[in-house]
């Protein structure tokens, strides 16, 4: 029987996501759960600025994890999306 991993924090996770006809991969870390109902901005790190924050909805009707993905190049900065899960993939890296 093959087994079925679970998201949690720490996982490695991935997904696609489009914005104005762009399509882009995007992968990071899980950085929180957001339980149904929950303030998704109460689980952010202190310290960040509005501009590393990638999503609008501090709570919903449904679970969501949010994901720290690294900006990349010499940027040490993370910014952190809320992806809708069933767009997440766990990476095997």
């Amino acid at each position: 029987m093959m087994e079925v991993k679970k998201i949690e924090v720490g996982s490695k996770v991935k997904w696609v996501s489009q914005s104005q006809g762009s399509v882009k991969e995007k992968a990071g870390i899980v950085h929180a759960v957001v339980e149904a109902g929950a303030n998704a901005m109460s689980l952010l790190p202190t310290g960040i600025v509005s501009s590393q924050i990638k999503f609008d909805t501090w709570r919903s009707l449904h679970k969501r994890y949010i994901i720290a993905v690294p900006r990349g190049g010499k940027s040490q900065k993370i910014d952190y999306y809320c992806p809708r899960v069933g767009d997440l993939q766990l990476r095997n890296d």
